[in-house]
């Protein structure tokens, strides 16, 4: 009988270990236990990603138990995913007064602040330090000797060609290579440009355009050898506009060829000579604001054209004497100079930047020259066979946003978190992969963890239409069905659409579905009425779409006037905070002159502020939904927690390591 009091004394005293530790030892247990009844009845909305009744709940924990520290975090994150960024800004204040050294809330408070403050258009040029470097030398079974072109995906892997070897060499963000397309044996591959989910690539040597994925796998080619159209005699670069029109460089024919999506011939432009708007030996070519630039190396010049073949000038850069490479930066036309260096120009300013060496490293011979989406850029030596990764000075020193939006235990002991990732100005760090992550549970390492989840789903889009119903938008009925069918006739039956009517009141008209039929027949319905809750209706719809995997957006369809009861609740910030922190575009077709307001909430959401004659932009919607990228990651491991610890909490820790910039965050779940 006594062993077993004394067993159960130490099973005791394990089991209340973790409380003693992490709570001041004057607790009051009776109001700790009744503020985490109300802190997990919180965590149950926050994980159906409804915060604002979350947040409810964790105010209801602290105001019975003040020191109740994971309950305050929760209802900062509440605040700030609910789109309520001053209120979240305000309990980080408070959280470190209490706690000064949480570094996770620090960085969180900073990256607020930071975003609701700066009017930073970006970074400049000058502000870029060296970062890293891949030495062919050292990539061995993957080298890439004189490297002639670079390309990035959007999942931030690098694409190297190299005249002297026959295959294209794939660069993880993380530094691993491999080989994902070869050409023959004999090298040849020139250049080479990612557009749209695919890698365009020439080869010199058997004159001939390949359209690959990203595996590796050919999708199509075209061309052969001549002077005829569609024919090339030594096709170097390589580009794609953003209609999907191909531009080839035909060095050998002194001329660029144009062709259409699939590969057709469309047409040619330029001639061999000496005079404006003729080639000697053109290299390479980029396209900016539809406009061809096109370096000639012979000729020591930059060509213009319009997308049409017609010449437009050469650019005045006297500092040029062996131009290669071509990119387009930001509003720059960025050269790779053989000997002069990087030369940054901007077309509209003829501001330049020139760098033959930079933040100490020199740039021996610059082929070309390439940027990533987190504005990170590539310089491809051809003389010591390297290529130098540069990163913006602020992203060295800054600290990556680490954001828990979910928890889901459903398929226990499976735990799946969905996660956010951001640098400190806001934007998606994305193309991560599992060993960017490190995650820890009750101080154990979670040995394997995915986190491809919503990457690898078959893509699928979820609208929610918003549809004025105010008594001014009775005239345009008529128009609704119209506007309605550009996204419509669209969708697949893995696709969904909901409609949301708001007058006065907001109402769901049809819920997700993906019959055009059923939707049309909902929006035929004529239900005008007097107000117009423009805020509180975006709010429900961005609300609506929170939980879904799907790429998602709102089309809002209004006749572009703010009334008095339009943004009283939910004001555009707010609106505009809380589609950002969740990745949802706002659409916005105005049958009228819209107020300024809501070219605003369109442009800051990232969908766009569309007029009924805007053929081409109503078109798009769908194709821009379907086709962005998914920002979201979703981390998921088994854990080791057996269903006998029903109603404990579990403390997860969430690390982040990406190019040298570190990120940190803990959550957690209750074991169902």
């Amino acid at each position: 009988m006594m062993k077993r009091f004394i067993a159960f004394f130490y099973i005791l005293c394990f089991a209340l270990a973790p409380v003693f530790y992490a709570y001041p030892a004057d607790i009051d247990f009776v109001k700790f236990e009744s503020a985490k009844e109300n802190f997990r009845k919180g965590v149950v909305y926050f994980n159906n990603m409804q915060y604002l009744a979350a947040a409810e709940f964790f105010k209801k924990a602290i105001d019975i138990y003040p020191d109740y520290y994971t309950a305050r975090d929760y209802l900062a994150r509440s605040y700030k995913l609910a789109g309520f960024s001053d209120n979240a800004i305000v309990e980080l204040k408070k959280i470190i007064d209490i706690y000064p050294d949480n570094i996770a809330a620090k960085t969180r408070l900073e990256s607020l602040l930071f975003r609701k403050g700066s009017s930073d258009s970006g970074d400049e040029i000058s502000e870029y330090v060296f970062h890293s470097e891949y030495d062919s030398a050292v990539m061995k079974s993957f080298s890439f000797p004189a490297p002639t072109d670079l390309a990035v995906d959007n999942e931030r892997n690098i694409y190297v060609t190299s005249f002297s070897s026959p295959r294209v060499v794939k660069i993880d963000l993380n530094g691993k290579a491999q080989e994902v397309i070869r050409s023959g044996y004999s090298g040849g591959i020139y250049g080479i440009e990612f557009k749209g989910s695919k890698l365009f690539f020439t080869d010199f040597k058997n004159d001939t355009v390949f359209i690959a994925s990203t595996e590796g796998k050919i999708l199509n080619k075209f061309g052969g050898r001549g002077s005829g159209d569609g024919l090339f005699h030594g096709p170097k670069g390589i580009a794609v506009d953003n209609r999907g029109y191909i531009y080839v460089v035909d060095s050998g024919n002194c001329r660029i060829q144009k062709f259409d999506p699939e590969g057709r011939f469309n047409l040619a432009f330029g001639k061999q000579g000496e005079y404006e708007g003729d080639f000697k030996n053109p290299s390479d070519i980029a396209v900016l604001n539809e406009q061809i630039f096109i370096s000639d190396t012979n000729l020591k010049k930059i060509a213009v054209y319009d997308q049409y073949g017609n010449y437009i000038k050469d650019l005045p850069i006297p500092e040029l004497i062996l131009p290669r490479g071509i990119s387009s930066f930001k509003n720059f036309i960025v050269i790779s100079d053989e000997k002069a260096g990087l030369i940054f120009y901007d077309p509209a300013t003829e501001e330049k930047h020139i760098y033959k060496e930079w933040d100490g490293h020199s740039i021996t011979r610059p082929f070309t020259f390439i940027a990533d989406p987190d504005g990170f850029f590539y310089v491809a030596d051809y003389a010591f066979s390297k290529i130098l990764c540069f990163s913006p000075s602020k992203r060295r020193y800054s600290n990556i946003e680490v954001e828990v939006t979910s928890a889901d235990t459903s398929d226990f002991p499976v735990v799946a978190f969905y996660v956010n990732i951001r640098g400190r100005d806001g934007k998606p760090v994305y193309g991560l992969k599992s060993e960017n992550f490190k995650l820890t549970e009750d101080n154990a390492p979670v040995t394997k963890v995915y986190s491809d989840y919503l990457k690898n789903r078959v893509k699928s889009v979820a609208f929610t239409l918003l549809v004025d119903r105010s008594l001014e938008m009775q005239p345009y009925h008529g128009d609704l069905p119209w506007v309605a069918d550009f996204i419509l006739k669209s969708m697949r039956t893995n696709d969904k659409i909901q409609l949301i009517n708001f007058n006065n009141q907001v109402w769901v008209g049809n819920n997700f579905d993906w019959s055009r039929r059923r939707t049309l027949s909902s929006i035929s319905q004529r239900d005008y009425g007097n107000g117009k809750k423009t805020g509180e209706a975006l709010y429900q719809a961005i609300s609506s779409l929170l939980a879904r995997n799907d790429r998602r957006a709102v089309v809002l369809i209004t006749d572009g006037k703010v009334a008095g009861d339009s943004f009283v609740q939910y004001t555009p910030d707010i609106i505009i905070d809380y589609a950002k922190e969740h990745y949802i575009p706002i659409f916005i077709v105005s049958l009228k002159n819209p107020d300024p307001i809501f070219q605003r909430i369109a442009t800051e959401t990232g969908g766009s502020l569309l007029r009924p004659s805007d053929i081409d932009g109503l078109k798009n919607i769908y194709p821009i939904v379907k086709e962005s990228q998914e920002y979201r990651y979703v981390l998921v491991f088994q854990t080791y927690k057996m269903p006998s610890f029903k109603g404990w909490w579990v403390d997860v820790k969430f690390e982040v390591d990406y190019k040298g910039q570190k990120g940190v965050q803990w959550g957690g779940y209750f074991v169902p």
